[in-house]
């Protein structure tokens, strides 16, 4: 049985595969998200200083949403966030859509090589 502590509470718990912070801290990230989800429903346009201000979560915590594909900047604010790749203005995510493009035709371009290389027969190893 893993056990570990949470980096946010320093609680003990179990992780599940992938983990990284207990069930409490998860439940808790996912009510502040509903938070600046509701408020960026009802208040669009807002900047994220506003936001943070009004709902109390972090502005780190709201760029991490953004970056993440969960919210999006609005019309007005498109000089906020930019493509980690090209510098270009996205809306949300990491990347903009042409730069994601080449990243998945590289990585599928690599995926197809390493299925047709051929495979090493007859070499075994074993112990005495």
């Amino acid at each position: 049985m893993n056990i570990k502590n949470c980096p946010k509470c320093k609680k003990l718990f179990s992780p599940n595969e992938g983990q990284l912070i207990c069930n409490e801290c998860v439940k808790l990230e996912e009510q502040e998200f509903e938070i600046v989800r509701i408020y960026v429903r009802e208040n669009t346009g807002a900047s994220i200083n506003e936001v943070s201000e009004q709902t109390g979560v972090s502005t780190n915590k709201i760029l991490k949403y953004l970056r993440e594909g969960r919210l999006e900047v609005s019309d007005g604010m498109s000089d906020f966030l930019k493509c980690e790749k090209c510098a270009k203005t996205i809306r949300t995510g990491r990347y903009c859509s042409d730069c994601a493009s080449k990243m998945e035709k590289t990585l599928n371009k690599f995926v197809s090589l390493a299925n047709t290389e051929p495979k090493q027969t007859g070499i075994r190893m074993h112990t005495k």
